[in-house]
Formats: C-alpha cells, sequence, structure tokens
C-alpha cells in the first residue's frame, strides 16, 4: 500500500513540513555527520557499522544507507528512528517546528486536543508532585513495598490522587482549566447538582501515555481495603482509546523494534518490574484483552510475541479466543509458563530477573502451549476423560489453518496421546486425529463457519525468507535517470513495460512514475515517495542520490531503454525456443517459428530504433 502521504496528512502540509525542516537538523541529533563533498556521511543508526555508509543530501531532502539499503526522506528517517507510525511522525515534526494543521476545522481539533494534552501533563505533574508531599507517604510506601525503584517513579511519572474530592480539581483552576474541562477529559465527575468532583481519589497513578511520550489518560490503584474498583481508568475521551493503547508503549517501542518481540503483560506493576529488570520490551494491556488495534499496533514493529500473563487470567483466556487475530497478523505468538500463583513482577522480585529470563526462554507455541493444557486437564480422569481432552485438542487445531503447521501439530497431538512410541500406535493416533478433525470440519461447514485460511508466522517467514531477482543495474540507471529529469519519462515510458523491471522496488517506482506521468504529473523523487510502499523507498532514496548529469541525456537515455528492450527481447526469444522445442504440431511449431524470427528480427533492428520520440 502506498504510505497514502500525498500533499497532506493528519490535517498537517507536508509540503510546509518539508520547506521549513532542514533533514541535517533532524539527523543530527542521532547520527554524527561529517561533510564528504556537497553531502554528510556518518555511522548508520539502522545497523552495526564500523565504516560511514549513511549518506544525507541536503539538497534533495533524502538520505540513504548504502550498508542496510534503508532509506527515504526526512518523515521515514523519524519513522524508523522514534519506531511510530507515518501520522505520528508528521505530527512530531509539525511540533517540533511550530506549524499549525492546514485547515479551520482541523485547526480547532488540533488546538482542542492540544489544549486537552495540556491538562494531561498538569495533572500528571500535580499527581507526581502529591507522591513525593506528606499526603502522598502511604501511596510511596506501598511502591516501594512492591520493589519500584525511585529512578521508576520519576521514569514513569507515578503518582498519587489525593483523598479529598477536589484536590485536583482546585490545582487545575488555578492553572487556568475550568471543571468543565476536567469533567469532558474524564478526570473529574459531573454531580447531581452541578457541581464536580475527582474521579481519582487515594489512589496510586500511573500515568497513561501515547507512543509519543504524551500523557493522555490514567490509571488508579485503590489504597484502601475497601476501595472499589480496585483499579480504575480514565474514560475514553479523543485521546485515549483503551482498546488502541499499550501502556509503557512510549518507553518499550525502540527496545521492541531492536529485539524484534514484545513481551505483552496484565498489569502496570508487572511492566515496570520487566523494565527495571532489563525487559525494556515490556509493554502491558491494562487488564483488558489484546485486541484487533493492539496486534496491529505490534505487527508494524515485531514479528514475534510473548504473552507473559498469569495461567488462569482473564486476559489469556481472551488472547487464546482471539488466536485469529495473530494468524490474521502474521505473528508468531508464544506463552510464558510462569510458576503456579506468580506474575512477572513476582518472578522477579523475589526469584531474580534470571529466572524470568528462563521462563521467557521456555515459553511455547500458543498452539502448542493450549494443546498441551487442554491434554493435562485430562491427567486422573480415565479414558473418558482423556477422550474428551482429545477431542477439546482437535478443536483447538482446527482453527490452525491446513498447512504446514497444522501437519506438525497433527503429529505432535498424536505423539503426546499415545502411550508409548510405537510406530503402528503412533500411526493409530495420528489417523484418529485426522479423523477427529475431518468430522469437526465437517459439522463446522455444515454450519457455516470455515476454518480461517491466513498464513501462520511461520509460513509469513518463509515467504519473507524466499530470495528474489537483484536489481538489475541498468533498469536502476533508468529509473535514476526519470526521477532527476521527469520531463524525459513521457518520452520513455512508451517503450518500457512492467515487466522490464525484475525487482519488485523496481516495479513499485515505475508504476509510480508511469501514474504520475499518466495524471500530468511530473515525477519527482518526493512525489514518487507519496506513491510507493515502505519497502521500496531505500530503493528510492538510493535513486535519488544517484548523481545523473544533464549532459547528453537524450543520448544516454536512448541507450538505456535500448538495453532494456534487449533484455525483454532476448527472455521471449529463449522463451520461444523452449516452446518451439516442446511443441507437439506441426501447426503449433510453424506458429512459434514465424514469432520466434519476427523477435529476431527485431533484435536486430534494435539498433537502429529510436526508442524515445521528440516531444
Amino acid at each position: 500500500m502506498p504510505r497514502g502521504g500525498g500533499s497532506a496528512a493528519g490535517g498537517w502540509d507536508l509540503e510546509e513540513i518539508r520547506r521549513r525542516a532542514d533533514i541535517v537538523d533532524i539527523v543530527s541529533p542521532y547520527v554524527r555527520l561529517r561533510k564528504a563533498g556537497r553531502r554528510l556521511v556518518g555511522l548508520c543508526p539502522f545497523h552495526q557499522e564500523r565504516t560511514p555508509s549513511f549518506t544525507v543530501d541536503p539538497e534533495k531532502g533524502f538520505w540513504h544507507c548504502f550498508g542496510c539499503k534503508a532509506g527515504g526522506d526526512l518523515f521515514r528517517f523519524v519513522e524508523m528512528m522514534e519506531k511510530v507510525t507515518f501520522i505520528e511522525a508528521v505530527e512530531l515534526l509539525a511540533r517540533r517546528l511550530g506549524l499549525p494543521p492546514r485547515t479551520p476545522a482541523d485547526g480547532a481539533q488540533h488546538r482542542a486536543r492540544e489544549r486537552l494534552l495540556a491538562l494531561h501533563n498538569e495533572a500528571a505533574q500535580f499527581f507526581h508532585s502529591c507522591l513525593k508531599a506528606k499526603p502522598g507517604a502511604r501511596a510511596l510506601a506501598y511502591l516501594q513495598d512492591r520493589g519500584v525503584s525511585p529512578q521508576s517513579l520519576d521514569d514513569f511519572l507515578l503518582g498519587y490522587a489525593p483523598e479529598a474530592w477536589d484536590a485536583l480539581l482546585i490545582s487545575l483552576e488555578k492553572r487556568g482549566f475550568s471543571a468543565k474541562e476536567l469533567a469532558r477529559s474524564g478526570l473529574a465527575v459531573t454531580r447531581q447538582d452541578g457541581g464536580f468532583y475527582d474521579r481519582f481519589r487515594n489512589r496510586v497513578i500511573f500515568p497513561i501515555r501515547d507512543a509519543t511520550g504524551r500523557v493522555i489518560a490514567f490509571g488508579g490503584r485503590a489504597l484502601a481495603d475497601d476501595q472499589q474498583p480496585k483499579y480504575l481508568n480514565s474514560p475514553e475521551t479523543m485521546l485515549f482509546q483503551k482498546g488502541q493503547t499499550l501502556w509503557a508503549f512510549d518507553r518499550a517501542r525502540r527496545a521492541i523494534a531492536d529485539a524484534n518481540r514484545a513481551i505483552i503483560v496484565e498489569g502496570y506493576l508487572d511492566a515496570i518490574a520487566c523494565h527495571e529488570a532489563g525487559f525494556t520490551e515490556t509493554v502491558a494491556t491494562m487488564g483488558t484483552a489484546l485486541t484487533r488495534d493492539h496486534v496491529e499496533l505490534l505487527r508494524r514493529r515485531v514479528n514475534r510475541l510473548l504473552l507473559a500473563f498469569d495461567s488462569d487470567s482473564a486476559g489469556l483466556a481472551a488472547a487464546l479466543r482471539g488466536r485469529e487475530f495473530f494468524q490474521e497478523a502474521g505473528l508468531d505468538v508464544w506463552v510464558v509458563s510462569l510458576p503456579e500463583g506468580m506474575d512477572p513482577d513476582n518472578v522477579i522480585r523475589l526469584r531474580g530477573p534470571d529466572s524470568f529470563r528462563s521462563v521467557l526462554e521456555a515459553a511455547a507455541p500458543m498452539v502448542e502451549w493450549e494443546l498441551a493444557r487442554l491434554l493435562a486437564e485430562a491427567d486422573g480422569k480415565g479414558e473418558r476423560g482423556e477422550m474428551n481432552a482429545l477431542r477439546q485438542a482437535v478443536a483447538s487445531l482446527a482453527r490452525v489453518p491446513a498447512g504446514v503447521e497444522r501437519e506438525y501439530y497433527i503429529r505432535w497431538l498424536a505423539q503426546q496421546v499415545a502411550s508409548s512410541q510405537s510406530p503402528d500406535r503412533l500411526k493409530t493416533m495420528e489417523t484418529a486425529v485426522r479423523e477427529e478433525l475431518a468430522r469437526q470440519s465437517t459439522r463446522e461447514d455444515a454450519a457455516g463457519r470455515r476454518t480461517p485460511s491466513a498464513p501462520t508466522g511461520g509460513e509469513r517467514s518463509s515467504q519473507t525468507a524466499t530470495g528474489r531477482p537483484a536489481a538489475g543495474r541498468v533498469q536502476n540507471e533508468l529509473l535514476a535517470a526519470l526521477l532527476h529529469h521527469g520531463e524525459a519519462a513521457s518520452r520513455c515510458l512508451s517503450m518500457l513495460e512492467v515487466g522490464d523491471f525484475p525487482d519488485p522496488d523496481q516495479r513499485a517506482v515505475f508504476e509510480a512514475i508511469a501514474g504520475l506521468v499518466e495524471r500530468g504529473e511530473l515525477p519527482t523523487a518526493q512525489a514518487v515517495l507519496s506513491e510507493v510502499a515502505e519497502s521500496a523507498r531505500g530503493l528510492l532514496a538510493q535513486l535519488a542520490l544517484d548523481e545523473v548529469p544533464a549532459e547528453n541525456l537524450e543520448n544516454r537515455l536512448q541507450g538505456t531503454v535500448r538495453r532494456i528492450v534487449e533484455i525483454r527481447l532476448r527472455r521471449r526469444q529463449t522463451l520461444l525456443s523452449q516452446r518451439l522445442g516442446e511443441a507437439i504440431s506441426e501447426q503449433e511449431r510453424q506458429a512459434l517459428g514465424q514469432e520466434l524470427a519476427r523477435v529476431a528480427r527485431q533484435r536486430s533492428e534494435l539498433a537502429g530504433w529510436r526508442i524515445i520520440g521528440e516531444d
């Protein structure tokens, strides 16, 4: 899918951001750059290297690493460096530049959003100061007893909501925020008489942040034994949707991308303990089930999830029911088996980080964990219990898409159920599993429910690992020329075909150029960037940084297009020769022979062709 940026995204004017932002200023805080001609070079921040291969061209506004092949414009750099989405990168840059949104409607919404963010920031600071003051002594003692370090108190901006009914209201009104604004934010509740009172009272406060670190909501843990509910979250607002937010994601997103995995826990203190122990790729669901939005948030960054939930938790049960979410996203999901009665916080505080690392390393794939759990529940329940457990296990297995993974677990399940390793016994059990699977599938089909066919994480990995044709040098030369001298593109396109570009990224760039020309637009690198998928941006940046002088351009384009057409004709000639050798009938041989002769004639005449027509 193209990035969908165009000239605006999320209400922001992209062209204005490009004009106002200096790509060197954006990159310099992360990469030590030195001058190399009219460009700058440095060590790539996206892979380990000793010799600089990371290049920035201030004039063109592009960067490219000739080592790992990553590249793009300033938006792409912020996306990759900050581990945020494109829209989030745009907003970060717009805020840094102090730019307003494009339209009055966008501007009004932006101002309302910024006002709400400012209110939440002030509230977070108030709660944090209360924790350090005398009224917060009990809350501070609670956190210290739970092992939270002084550094984490500040890093996570933990706080305390006083027991008074209006402590926050009074504090924020002094800072210029009205009671009605607090009510709209969810920090205050409207009384029947029209007055207001604080939503959070006598609670330990856990600020909830968005991906860029801004406070958007709060979670509060009751301190009084009879206070209900034990955990209370802000209501949903224009800033906060619980099903789209993972706690500590702002602190974990870089570690998640670096480790290519995310550890999912259920509680705030679980996440804090994990971060303190060095497992900084940890996020928490805040007591809710993993949603499609959560999965999508993680899918953009990792291939593997580790679910470190309590074995009897509602969250784990919901994750098992929603296994299709993970399958559709192509994620590899593993379940961590925690010691009985313990959560990640307990394991780390009582047994140490190494113990938690061991349980992570012992995690099992979700399907295997669920099958093993179902079989274990049948222990001591006799033959009837075992058969019932087998039927439940097969029902779970039926949710695995047909393919390599299902075949593996059919055999795995047969081995677990068989009481011996006898080949005959294993074969009998495997047959029984397959027959039960077929019966359940038949019943589901009759009821109109079919097993999903989305690829599994393993299948996705094998697909992405499949090699693809290396980018052709001559095709790259042509694409670079068209990007630098877009006025020549319309004179070349009639002679070219999508199949002339063997690499998927090359094809994406070519199709974007062709689409722009058809719409009467100049195919500049910046214009093409808005049309191509993320995977092609590295190649696009490389092409944009290539030097393509205007001198003798027409003749060079003639030669480049001629070589590409020659490659196509030679490939066609080889294919026709193969088909001619396999032809059965005389009529087919004659037709193939005539076509072969025509292609051979075209090749011989190619040197004299005028490939690029005049305007």
